[in-house]
């Protein structure tokens, strides 16, 4: 784990619980009490929280300091570049699972996770609506003909390679959209799906309420995983396609509740594209 992406996690992990332990921390990412502590005071030198004794707390921000305080905290936020290396292989099976829930003639909504856009990538030239907020989806649907691609608009993030805003979610509004393929930052022990971003987080809020079914697209990684803003409980999604689910105890309890869970390691029984 690179530093800036430790310290990404040590934030989130703070934002979470407003405190955590010097312990706690080396376990997380799997570091020297050493490194964690180097760690904690880069940050405590940035003002994103206090060093104390076996740990840390969160800062307090006053009103004056808190875009700066913001915009520090947007440094440990992984930009699209560097979560496009981020499980390959995983994001690539989990996409290439996720194709077996499309039909031809469907309308689609893709969010602007890097997994998508994988999912984008594979996506056969066949007669599909979809509708995105990515800048990387509409690029790799471009040369596919029978695709229509609309754009949701917005305020564009070069970090993120994406829109959003309030322009980006009035056109949800005006369409009729049967699947939402979506992913996350992590999937928290409260059962929240969360965003590292507030306005990713209420993006995809409006995206859910507009979509028929809903699946999310997740990588095992981000499972107990602390992010900052809340997108929807699990109870809100209707299929979890994933590359593997250690926890059978969260298996069954997402099954209770109604939650499809695709292990996409396991071979389909059929392929709903070619049966379309």
């Amino acid at each position: 784990m690179l530093p800036i992406e430790r310290q990404r996690q040590i934030i989130e992990t703070l934002n979470l619980n407003g405190r955590v332990l010097v312990t706690e921390l080396v376990k997380l990412c799997q570091v020297s009490q050493e490194t964690i502590r180097r760690d904690l005071a880069q940050l405590e030198k940035k003002g994103l929280l206090h060093r104390s004794h076996g740990g840390a707390v969160i800062a307090q921000r006053s009103q004056g300091n808190s875009a700066g305080s913001k915009n520090a905290l947007n440094e440990y936020e992984l930009a699209f570049r560097q979560r496009m290396n981020e499980n390959v292989q995983q994001k690539m099976q989990i996409a290439k699972r996720a194709l077996d829930f499309i039909s031809v003639g469907d309308c689609l909504l893709l969010d602007s996770s890097t997994t998508c856009w994988f999912l984008a990538r594979q996506l056969p030239d066949i007669e599909l609506t979809v509708l995105t907020n990515s800048l990387r989806v509409i690029q790799s649907l471009a040369a596919k003909s029978n695709i229509r691609t609309i754009c949701l608009g917005g305020e564009y993030s070069e970090r993120y390679e994406d829109f959003n805003g309030v322009v980006a979610e009035q056109p949800l509004r005006e369409f009729l959209i049967n699947k939402i393929f979506f992913s996350c930052s992590g999937f928290g022990k409260d059962g929240y799906l969360r965003e590292s971003n507030e306005n990713h987080a209420h993006l995809k809020q409006q995206m859910l309420l507009a979509a028929e079914r809903k699946y999310l697209l997740m990588d095992a990684s981000k499972f107990l995983r602390p992010s900052f803003a809340r997108i929807c409980h699990y109870r809100d999604v209707d299929f979890l396609i994933t590359d593997h689910l250690k926890d059978r105890d969260l298996q069954q309890e997402l099954a209770w509740n109604g939650v499809n869970v695709i292990n996409c390691s396991q071979r389909p029984q059929a392929m709903q594209l070619i049966n379309s």
